[in-house]
C-alpha cells in the first residue's frame, strides 16, 4: 500500500518548509550573520560607528549681566485736550497727523459774547485812564495853588511879627498891627483851604488809579474767558485723533483732540528689589519692540521709585528713549537693563546645556584612549580586558555637571563646572551618552577608517 503524506491542518500565514523561497533564505542568513557579528563572535563582527556630533569651545570674555522686563512705551508729553468753557466749535485749524508748534491755534469756539466783553473792558480802561490823567492835572493845579497860598501865608506871618516889634517901639499904631494880623490870619486860612483842595485832588487821583486797575483787571478777565474758547498747542508735537466736528456743542469734560510729542518717550517697567543696589539714574537700557522687528533703541534710566510694592516686592523704574520716526505711543516692548559686568565669564552656547531634573550638565569632549564601561568581571562586552579595548586615542564624551549663571541671546554664562577652552557638544546630543566615543569629522569607523567589517560574509 503506497505511503501517504500526512495531512497538515490549515493555517493561514504558515509556509510549509518545502515552499521556502531563495529570497527568504537570504534574509534569514543575513539576519543570522548580523546577529553573530554584533555578538562579537571572534571579534570580527560589525560595530556601530560613533555618533557624529558638533562641538563648540567655551570662551572667556566680559559678560554684561542684564535684567529683562516688559513695558509699554509712552510719549513724555501726551495730552487729550478739553475745553475750559462750553461752546460751539467754529473752526478746526489742523489735520490729524500734522506737526504743530507750541501756541499754535488748533480749535476755535464761538466767542461773540466774550469778545464784546473784552471790547467793553478795553473801553473802560481808556475812560478810566483819561479820568486818571485829568485827576493828575487837578493835582498839579491844586499843588500850585497851595504853593502860592503858602508863600502869601509866610509873607503875612513875617509882616505881622515885624509889626509886633514896631508897635513895641512905638513906630506903628495898634490899628496898623491889627491890619497885619488880619492879613496874616486870612492868608493862613487860604493856605489851609488850598491844602485841603490838594488832598481832595490826590484822593480823586487815587480813586481814578483804582478805577484803571479795576478796568484792566476786567479786561484781563474777559480776555481769559475769550482765550478759553481758543484751543492752542501746549507744546511742539503731532496732532493725533480728532473727536469733534464743526458745529458741535462741547462741554469742559469732552475730549476734543489728542496731541503727542514724538521727540521723547518713556517706558516703565518693574524690577525685583534684590537688584535695587545696582540701579542708578543714567543707567543704560536697550528696548526692543516686536512690532518694529526687534530693533534695539537705547535709553537711560531717569526715575527709580522710592517706594517698593509690598505685595510684588518690585520697584518701578522709568527710562527715557529718544524719539524716532517709527516709535509710537503705546508700543509694547522688552527692556534689557544692564546691571553689572563679569570680567572673565565662561560662556558656551545654550544648545550645549543638558537638563536632568534640577541639575544641568554638558558633554565635554576629551581626546583620550577610550575605555568602555567594564563588566563586573573586568571585561568589556567583547570579552576583552577593558585595559586592552583601545590603543589609539579618540574623542570621548563625558557628562559633566555645571552651574548655570545668566542667559542671553542663545548664550549661557557658566558659574562653575567648566573652564574656558573646553569643547562641549552642541548638536547630536540625543545620540550621546556618558563615556561614549563620538565622531567630530563625519561618519567614520572608531579607528578613523571607513567601516567595512559589517560587509564580510554577505
Amino acid at each position: 500500500m503506497p505511503s501517504q503524506t500526512p495531512l497538515l491542518p490549515k493555517n493561514n500565514g504558515f509556509t510549509p518548509p518545502h515552499k521556502i523561497t531563495a529570497f527568504s533564505l537570504t534574509l534569514l542568513l543575513s539576519a543570522s550573520l548580523f546577529l553573530h557579528g554584533c555578538a562579537g563572535g571572534g571579534g570580527g563582527g560589525w560595530q556601530m560607528p560613533p555618533p557624529v556630533v558638533i562641538v563648540k569651545t567655551s570662551t572667556q570674555s566680559p559678560w554684561t549681566v542684564e535684567y529683562t522686563a516688559t513695558g509699554t512705551l509712552e510719549s513724555e508729553n501726551k495730552v487729550d485736550l478739553n475745553p475750559e468753557s462750553p461752546g460751539i466749535i467754529t473752526q478746526i485749524a489742523v489735520k490729524e497727523g500734522q506737526f504743530v508748534h507750541r501756541g499754535q491755534v488748533l480749535i476755535r469756539m464761538k466767542a461773540d459774547k466774550q469778545e464784546a466783553q473784552v471790547q467793553q473792558a478795553a473801553e473802560g480802561i481808556t475812560t478810566s485812564q483819561g479820568n486818571l490823567a485829568q485827576q493828575l492835572a487837578d493835582i498839579s493845579q491844586a499843588q500850585a495853588r497851595a504853593n502860592s497860598a503858602n508863600v502869601k501865608y509866610k509873607q503875612a506871618q513875617s509882616e505881622y511879627h515885624r509889626y509886633q516889634k514896631l508897635l513895641a517901639e512905638q513906630f506903628v499904631s495898634q490899628l496898623e498891627l491889627d491890619q497885619k494880623r488880619s492879613a496874616y490870619e486870612s492868608s493862613q486860612a487860604d493856605y489851609q483851604e488850598q491844602l485841603q483842595g490838594l488832598a481832595a485832588a490826590r484822593a480823586s487821583y487815587n480813586q481814578a488809579r483804582s478805577s484803571v486797575a479795576q478796568a484792566r483787571s476786567s479786561y484781563r478777565y474777559n480776555v481769559a474767558l475769550a482765550s478759553e474758547l481758543v484751543i492752542r498747542a501746549p507744546f511742539n508735537g503731532v496732532i493725533g485723533q480728532k473727536y469733534v466736528a464743526l458745529g458741535d456743542y462741547v462741554i469742559p469734560t469732552e475730549k476734543l483732540i489728542t496731541m503727542v510729542d514724538p521727540s521723547l518717550f518713556k517706558i516703565q517697567f518693574p524690577v525685583p528689589e534684590r537688584y535695587l543696589s545696582q540701579l542708578y539714574p543714567g543707567q543704560p537700557v536697550q528696548v526692543q519692540f516686536e512690532a518694529l522687528g526687534n530693533t534695539a533703541f537705547s535709553g537711560l534710566v531717569n526715575f527709580i521709585d522710592p517706594v517698593i510694592n509690598p505685595d510684588s516686592r518690585m520697584v518701578i523704574v522709568k527710562a527715557r528713549v529718544a524719539g524716532k520716526n517709527n516709535l509710537r505711543h503705546g508700543l509694547f516692548g522688552t527692556v534689557n537693563l544692564a546691571l553689572n559686568t563679569i570680567p572673565d565669564a565662561v560662556v558656551i552656547p545654550e544648545e550645549a546645556i543638558v537638563p536632568q531634573g534640577e541639575k544641568t550638565f554638558v558633554y565635554v569632549i576629551r581626546h583620550e584612549v577610550y575605555v568602555p564601561n567594564p563588566s563586573p568581571d573586568g571585561t568589556t562586552k567583547n570579552d576583552k580586558p577593558a585595559s586592552e579595548a583601545r590603543k589609539a586615542p579618540s574623542d570621548v564624551a563625558h557628562l559633566q555637571e555645571v552651574l548655570v549663571g545668566h542667559r542671553k541671546a542663545g548664550l549661557v554664562q557658566i558659574e562653575s563646572g567648566l573652564a574656558a577652552g573646553e569643547s562641549v557638544i552642541v548638536s547630536g546630543l540625543q545620540k550621546v551618552g556618558d563615556n561614549m566615543e563620538v565622531n567630530l569629522n563625519g561618519p567614520k569607523a572608531p579607528g578613523g577608517n571607513p567601516s567595512t567589517a559589517g560587509s564580510k560574509g554577505h
